[in-house]
């Protein structure tokens, strides 16, 4: 057989199983639409969205060949979403802060990109005219270009450094032990012991002056003026916290399957009930303090992107592990990272009725990489200084 002859033949023939994968992938999706989220008619403009979002994810998981041409075929069928296979720009202005295996990205509007260091995590400091990172022992105050404006040294291993909206202190982690720096790297001193591995959480009403939220081992949510050293307020112990949001002056405390929203004087406002054995992967509030979450499932390996804590609606749902969630800084795109498929979602809020795709993330923030890679996390998308 000639080599012309060979090329002939792979390109007409199927491949061993390519049409029982075919098959299968369309089952998929027909028992997708069949069990599909009823909208009512009065919110008819959800439906294709959604129902694209619940056939999509579900042929994604077919990982055969011709499953992923199903999945081209109903992405072009259905004209709702662009897919890039590279982050081109970003559909909103402001910068975004990513956190790769290598160390943290700034990505532009124009989707140029700059590693700023083998840092291990990073985070903003207030309108992103710095950046504050970890390595090891120690925490690193960065320019947004990557120059470096102090180091601070510590005996043992720091992580979770948060920049508070005064722009005057930041907190992070050593340890079991939380402290606290000024902003310009002085003035470094204990405020907790026994703190949980969990993010302490700065409270961004413009009258904050400088209160944190943090969590300790026996599920206690702590609320401190860092400037007087007082306790505000705190829950009572309980099950382990996951994370800590503030909304202005109200604080959300999601543990594993409720979150729990406190006003400014530690009472309790709202519950957020999950369905048994769901978990809240990300969740932020947006500019116009609306809340959105991701709900995993464990059981069925699918997550639901909700809006809202009162009236919460399911936009977006797909198969695996939708992971973070970050609004633009006009509030007008939210970002939701797709580590199983390897994608970002940029969703148009709030009718979603547009979503534009990017594919093969992981390779853009791990370049020459040839070992085993870590999907990139969100660390922050903010406009500078505004």
């Amino acid at each position: 057989m000639t080599e012309a002859e060979l090329r002939r033949r792979l390109r007409e023939e199927p491949a061993p199983g390519e049409a029982e994968g075919a098959e299968g992938a369309w089952a998929l999706v027909r028992e997708a639409f069949d069990q599909r989220e009823r909208v009512p008619r009065e919110e008819r403009r959800w439906r294709p969205i959604v129902v694209f979002a619940v056939i999509a994810a579900v042929v994604a998981a077919a990982v055969t060949a011709p499953g992923r041409a199903v999945v081209e075929k109903i992405r072009e069928a259905v004209g709702l979403e662009k897919t890039e296979p590279r982050l081109v720009r970003l559909p909103a202005g402001g910068l975004l802060l990513v956190d790769s295996a290598h160390g943290p990205w700034v990505v532009h509007r124009d989707g140029s990109k700059r590693r700023l260091g083998s840092y291990e995590a990073a985070s903003w400091s207030p309108h992103a005219k710095f950046v504050v990172a970890t390595r090891d022992r120690d925490v690193v105050a960065l320019e947004p270009g990557g120059d470096v404006r102090w180091t601070l040294s510590r005996p043992h291993p720091v992580s979770q450094a948060r920049w508070a909206p005064s722009g005057f202190r930041i907190a992070y982690r050593e340890g079991s032990t939380l402290r606290v720096v000024i902003g310009n790297g002085e003035g470094d001193h204990l405020l907790a012991r026994r703190v949980a591995p969990v993010a302490p959480a700065w409270r961004v009403s413009p009258a904050s002056l400088n209160v944190v939220a943090y969590a300790t081992r026996d599920g206690t949510v702590h609320v401190v003026s860092v400037d007087t050293g007082k306790e505000l307020w705190h829950t009572y112990a309980g099950s382990p916290v996951r994370s800590l949001l503030w909304k202005e002056g109200s604080l959300l405390v999601w543990r594993r399957g409720i979150g729990h929203l406190y006003d400014s004087g530690g009472r309790l406002q709202q519950a957020i009930d999950l369905q048994p054995g769901h978990v809240v992967l990300g969740a932020a509030f947006g500019p116009n303090g609306e809340l959105v979450y991701t709900d995993y499932d464990p059981q069925r390996q699918e997550t639901r992107v909700v809006r809202g804590d009162i009236n919460a609606q399911t936009i977006f749902r797909a198969a695996g592990r939708l992971q973070d969630v970050a609004w633009s800084p006009n509030g007008n795109w939210l970002l939701v990272t797709w580590p199983s498929a390897d994608e970002w979602l940029f969703l148009r809020t709030p009718a979603v009725d547009r979503f534009v795709t990017v594919t093969n993330v992981i390779a853009q923030f791990d370049p020459g990489a040839t070992g085993p890679r870590g999907a990139p996390r969100i660390a922050g998308w903010l406009r500078p200084d505004g």
